[in-house]
């Protein structure tokens, strides 16, 4: 079977339903979707770039920055939570 990306699996479940798919539509159509190499790649590329990303204060992730915790109404991390 020749490799299909998610885009372009999209545009021929457009082009065959004549409209736009619902969320339902997309969901089947996502479980018989395997990405492609080019797809699997930038899926990689993106969780790196999301694991490494610094907060908007420069010093640690978002989810442990105490400044970013305190903007959400949330407390700091308490034993080891968040690590």
């Amino acid at each position: 079977m020749a490799d299909i990306t998610w885009a372009d699996r999209i545009a021929n479940l457009t082009k065959a339903l004549g409209r736009k798919p619902t969320l339902q539509e997309m969901l089947d159509a996502a479980q018989v979707h395997q990405m492609t190499p080019a797809e699997i790649e930038a899926q990689r590329q993106s969780w790196v770039r999301g694991m490494t990303a610094r907060c908007e204060h420069g010093e640690l992730d978002f989810e442990q920055c105490p400044k970013c915790r305190a903007a959400h109404g949330q407390s700091a991390p308490q034993n080891g939570e968040g690590k």
